[in-house]
Formats: C-alpha cells, structure tokens, sequence
C-alpha cells in the first residue's frame, strides 16, 4: 500500500499521440497551481541506464519478433528501477512527480508479441511482480493513456525532430505501423483490466486530433480530484480524504433544495465532478460507503442528492452514523446493495471456490489453472492442495498420500508433455524464446488439467455488495463442507471490519432461527427425504446434453412480445390479433427485430429473455466450471461430484505416450474417494474428483442469454470441450426454435484436440 505523501502520476499513449506535450503541459499547470512537481522521462537516453534500451530500439539486437517482450521488458524496468530511488524521494518530499511514459508502456509495446490474450494477461502479471515486488519501483497512483490510432500518431512521429537515441527517422516501435496498432489495441485491454490504474482519454474525434488544449482539460479533470491540498503538499503531510470540515456554512436554509455557501460550492467541486450540472459522478473523495448511505437517504426523503451530502457533513457524523440514520430513516439498509466490498480467500480449494462462485450478483477473479505451478511443491514440500483438518489421522495420512501420488503424477505429466511439445515443434531454435517455452508449459498444463483434483488450491477475489456478501456467507455458513463453513466464519470477521451494518442479520434469530440453521435444516430434510424415496444409482443410461424443457414451444409466440412496446394494446388483445396473422407476415417482424447482426456484440432485445431453455448436462468439471465463470446462467445446480461417470483422454495425452499414468490419477483418485465415503465423509469425498471426471448439473437460460454464451464460449479460443459442449447444446435449440438458432451467426465449432473416450 502506497504511504507516501505525494502522489504519482504517469503519461502513457503510442508514439505520436502527444505525451511530451501534454506532459509539459500539466507539469506547468501543476506549478501554475502551487503544487511541488517533479518529473521524469522515461527511457532515460541520458543515462547510462538506458544502454540496453537504445541499443533495442536501434535494432541492434534484430527486429521487433527476434527480441523477447520478457528479455526486453528488463531492458526497460532496469532503467526505471536506477529512477526508482528519485522518485521515492520526491513522493516523501509531498511532490507531485510526472513520468512521460512508465511501465505501462512496457505493458503495451512487449505486449503486443503476444497472439493469445491469455499469454498477455500473464505477462502483464509477470511485469507487475518483476517491477513492483521485485524491483521495489514505485507504483503510479494514476496512469493516464491518450489514446491516438496507428496511422495519425506516425504522421505524428514523421514531425518530430531528430532523436539522439537512434539515427533513424523512426526507431524499432515507430516504424511499423502493425506494432503501432496492436499497441493501441493493448493499451485499451489494459484500460479495460486495470480501470483503477489506468485511464483512457481519447485524443481523436472524426478521424481528427483533438484541440491541444481541449486533451489537457480533460486530464486535468482527471487528476484534480487526486490532488492533496497545496498546503499539505508543502509540509508533505498526506490528506485523508475521509471527511471534510470547513468553519463556512455548507447551507442556509432549512428547504428540500438548499441555497448553498462559498464553503459548500467548493466542498462540492472536491467531491462531485460537476457542481454546476444535474449529472455528476462522485470522486474519490468521499468513501463508496458514504456516497451509499447519503444514496439511501433519497428512498425516503424529499432532500435532493448533493443536500444530503452537504448536510450529513456538516453535521460531523461519521461513517457509521450516517449508515444508522440511513437504515434507521428506512426500516432497513438500502446501504448494503450500493456499497461494494472488496474481499479475498487465499489457499481454497476448487470446490470452495465453486461454491463462492454460485452467486451470480457478485464479481469474482479466479486464477487460472493453467498459470499456477501445481507441479511444483511448496517452501514446505507440499503440494497445493486443500486437506479438511475434521479427518480422523489415519484417513488423513492416506488422504495426503493419495494426494501426494496424484500431484506427482501431474507434474510429471507437465514435464513430459512440454518435452514433447518442444521436440515435435517445428519452429526454428532462433525463435524459441521464454515467451514460446511458457507457451508450450501453458499447453502441457491444459492437456494435464484433466487430473488435477479439486482439493487442489489457488486464489479468488470477490467484489459484491453488502447485501450480496451476506447471502454468500449465509450460503457458507449453511453448507456441510467444514472448508466452507470455515471460510464464511472467516469472511464474516473480515467483513465486519469494513461493513459491520451491512452484515447486522447474519446470525441474528427471527422467530427463534437464525438465516443460517433455516437454510442448513432445509438441505438436511430434503436431503433425507430424496436417500428415503430414491434409488443411490449411477447407472441410468442418459444422453449427455438433454434440452427438458423449452419455452415458447413455438418461437413464433414471441411476436407480441417484440410488437408491445411500439404499441399501445394491452398484451392479450396484441397476442390475439398477432395470432390471426399470416405466417409471413410474423416472420417479418421476427427478422426485423433480430436486425442485422455485423457482430457477436449484437444481441437482440429485451423480448428474447421470455424464451427460456432448461438443460441437464453430464459434462466434465472443467467444462463445468466454464459455464459457471459465464455468469450468464439464470440458474446452474449441480449433483454431488463423483467419479463414477468417466472420463476423457486428451489426444495430446495418447500421442505422447503417457495414457497410463493418465489413467493412474483416475483410478487413484476412484480409490479415495471410496475409502472416504466408507469412512463416512461423504462431502469431503468429493475433494477425490478430478478436473476431468464428467459430473451431472443443470441449467437455465433465456434466449438473450444464449446469444452470448453459445457465441463466446464456441470461440476457437475456448476449451475444445467446452467448445463441443456448448454446439451440441445450440444444435438442439435449432431443432426447437430454427429462427432463433439460425440467428445465431457466429457460433463456431472449430475444436483444438480430439478425445478419446475412456471410462
């Protein structure tokens, strides 16, 4: 976390886009403004730290793909870190500091060697770590991106005066204008990424540049609010930011709309972007929970939104009174669904996260199996793994050896399968770079995902309203799992910290049961009643993509629903005269409100989320944790998980000659699973499953929604499982609803790997 006093603001965009200008400008408006600045450039062609980097950008070491983006990012870090002292110095001092270009730029440049997004991604987390961590650079508190596209910013550059770090009109970057627009293309990816770190200005409009002028106001308003004040800056002592109390009066009279003071107008312009106008969004002044509970205020009061703020503050309440008299003025706390919480759970096991992952209000990162190193063990010499603390010591001993053997078995799979992979490749030793290495460690983990089990532990962040947070941990609290139960204990101190009034029910009793015991006696009945009445079978014979109910039998139904709002007849009388129409004349309207879509983004309106499809699915778990990471599901439950419906072999698997250690992990982990299910731990049993075990679960969905989830997830990029899953799935709802089905233009069912079935 950043203490320092003064704040750190970076200028990024391509080359030609206006950096250097705009840097200068807002350095001079800076201490036009009183403020202590201090500014770098980066690279620094003056030091001897940038050696590496001019001899790059020269081309003296080859052209942009004959330089790996992980070799050349430390060609750039290196000079940033031989900076990193000044700027740390000048961030104590209160300073303002400016860097015209940073690591940003790093991201962007290097980041456009990447053909894969994931592998980007990966590297923007490898540079964080190597620049941040490692190197101990400091962190911009705000990197503002001007965005120009290829073709004008190199006019741009053909404008510029001789440069002395290369005797080229243009260097390595400049000269070509493929970099140029992946790099703007990158560059909105991080935006899009990292929206707190970085922020997008575009400098273009028509084709055209934008006024100088009109650019630098833009940032302007952008970095103003992030400024401390001038007298804080000079004895560099850092602002909080939490509430602020001027002597003035903030109002002067007791109405719903309030005549404000000379204090309270600028009190308003910190904490508000646009006091003179009536849509305004709020800085970063005020916090997201005090915003929320002044939000809260307006449900049941005649006060418009800014007389709220500016009497609440007034008043000298804190945080947490300005909450109570929120809920207290409501009956209840509308705080808790417009306030956000961000949280983390550390070393959880798949299943955990699975379980976390059920709530479908909440935002959730999960990292990616394919970028952790389940291979490797720990400092400690374990794997990452979840083991339940609630095992007897026996069962746990052959718990962790069961485990043990599974995990050495993966990652002698990764190790062979990369050593094939490199052997059977045929690109030229020149260009097996690290990026190309980690390439094929990403494929070899792909192909060996299949037997990881879902013990096997990583890290999640979670953001979700208070409300929201309290249905999760209601869920946690609720479940069988000990590590589920556990981690909602855990979350619920944690929370309470941040939000204590948004999580006040939970385990509060009402008529003599908390949320909790309700929804743990419910499971427990139904599931007593469901071992009574029905068989414990695994052997019904089923088809594994089974569309059981749709909705309109006929898609053609729907016509009155697309017509209603140009209409002005109540929806019987609308369906009545529709259904009198000829054919055509229906079919007219069907294609005309589905349009003409020139891009999977276009998705048609709101009359398709009447259309609904259930399914039951016998997928694998990986393929299941696809679907749920879609977000896009109304409802998504699952059976118990087993391993008694098989599983597949990845032809990478076979190919590479490792099919019996491959099946070794599925009978291992056949042969656990039963041992802690005889032992009496049947939810802990499921920790035995691997990725690659098929599981049952179904699903719902509205037709808006299979727009989005059959487009994207049948993308070449996706799983080829994943992929096959989801065109079985738009197949059957072709054969029910053509129209719709035929609508969706831009399902592909190109598949990576074929599979072999096994088991």
């Amino acid at each position: 976390m950043n203490t320092n006093p003064g704040i750190f603001l970076a200028i990024e965009g391509t080359d030609g886009s206006g950096k250097g200008t705009q840097f200068q400008r807002l350095a001079d408006r800076l201490a036009y403004e009183g403020y202590d600045v201090a500014t770098f450039d980066f690279p620094q062609y003056e030091q001897q730290s940038s050696y590496f980097v001019k001899q790059y950008l020269n081309g003296n070491y080859g052209g942009i793909e004959d330089v790996g983006p992980y070799t050349s990012s430390l060609f750039y870090a290196l000079d940033r870190y031989e900076a990193a002292p000044k700027i740390r110095e000048a961030l104590e001092q209160g300073k303002i500091v400016i860097a015209n270009r940073y690591v940003g730029s790093n991201m962007a440049h290097q980041g456009t060697k990447f053909h894969h997004v994931e592998e980007r991604r990966g590297y923007f987390i490898w540079l964080d770590n190597l620049e941040f961590e490692m190197l101990k650079i400091p962190r911009p508190t705000l990197s503002l991106v001007l965005r120009v596209p290829a073709d004008i910013a190199q006019n741009q550059v053909d404008k510029k005066a001789k440069r002395q770090y290369t005797d080229n009109k243009r260097d390595l970057h400049e000269a070509d204008l493929e970099h140029l627009s992946k790099a703007v293309e990158v560059y909105d990816d991080i935006c899009k990424l990292f929206p707190k770190d970085f922020s997008c200005i575009d400098c273009t409009r028509n084709g055209k540049l934008v006024d100088i002028g009109i650019i630098h106001e833009i940032m302007w308003r952008k970095v103003q609010p992030l400024l401390p004040s001038k007298k804080a800056t000079a004895k560099a002592v850092r602002v909080k930011p939490a509430r602020m109390v001027v002597e003035d009066t903030y109002l002067t009279t007791p109405t719903a709309r309030h005549e404000t003071t000379d204090a309270s107008e600028r009190l308003l312009a910190k904490i508000i972007t646009n006091p003179q106008a009536t849509t305004y969004a709020f800085t970063h002044e005020l916090s997201p929970f005090t915003i929320a509970s002044a939000m809260a205020q307006l449900t049941s009061g005649s006060k418009d939104m800014r007389t709220i703020i500016l009497a609440e503050l007034a008043s000298s309440i804190d945080k947490d009174q300005l909450v109570q008299h929120a809920t207290a003025n409501n009956g209840h706390s509308p705080t808790q669904e417009l306030a956000g919480i961000h949280m983390a759970v550390e070393q959880a096991s798949d299943l955990l996260i699975k379980r976390l992952a059920s709530n479908r209000v909440a935002a959730y990162a999960q990292q990616q199996t394919r970028y952790v190193d389940f291979e490797n063990e720990d400092s400690q010499g374990s794997y990452k793994y979840h083991t339940p603390e609630n095992l007897q010591p026996a069962i746990k001993k052959q718990y962790r050896s069961y485990m043990d053997q599974i995990f050495d078995l993966h990652a002698g799979l990764v190790q062979t399968l990369t050593e094939y992979l490199k052997s059977n490749a045929s690109i030229v030793k020149e260009k097996q770079d690290t990026v190309w290495q980690d390439t094929l460690k990403v494929w070899a983990r792909d192909a060996a995902q299949s037997v990881l089990p879902v013990a096997a532990t990583s890290t999640v962040g979670i953001y979700a309203t208070g409300g929201t947070i309290e249905r999760i941990l209601t869920d946690l609290l609720s479940e069988a799992l000990p590590e589920a139960q556990s981690t909602g204990e855990m979350l619920l101190k944690e929370a309470r910290k941040i939000a204590p009034w948004s999580l006040e029910h939970i385990g509060k009793p009402y008529n003599g049961v908390t949320s909790t015991e309700y929804r743990s006696n419910a499971y427990v009945a139904v599931e007593a009643l469901a071992r009574e009445y029905l068989p414990d079978t695994y052997t019904v014979p089923v088809p594994p993509v089974q569309l059981v109910a749709v909705w309109p039998r006929n898609e053609i139904d729907l016509i009155a629903d697309m017509l209603y709002e140009h209409s002005n007849l109540p929806l019987k009388e609308l369906q009545r005269q529709v259904a009198a129409w000829p054919y055509e004349q229906k079919s007219k309207v069907f294609e005309a409100y589905i349009g003409e879509r020139l891009s999977r983004h276009h998705y048609p309106g709101q009359a398709f989320e009447k259309a609904h499809y259930s399914w039951d699915l016998t997928c694998t778990y990986e393929v299941f944790r696809d679907l749920q990471r879609s977000r896009m599901v109304e409802t998504l439950e699952w059976q118990e998980l087993t391993p008694r419906y098989g599983y597949d072999t990845p032809k990478l698997v076979d190919e590479a000659g490792l099919t019996h250690k491959f099946e070794t992990c599925f009978d291992l982990s056949l042969r656990l699973h039963s041992l802690l299910q005889e032992a009496g731990y049947t939810a802990e049993a499921q920790y035995a499953t691997l990725f690659g075990h098929r599981q049952r679960i179904k699903l719902t969905y509205n037709a808006r929604e299979a727009f989005r989830i059959h487009e994207i997830a049948t993308h070449p990029h996706e799983h080829p499982e994943y992929q096959k899953l989801l065109m079985q799935m738009h197949e059957r709802i072709s054969e029910v609803h053509p129209i719709i089905g035929e609508a969706m233009k831009f399902v592909n069912g190109n598949q990576r790997l074929g599979l072999n079935q096994k088991g």
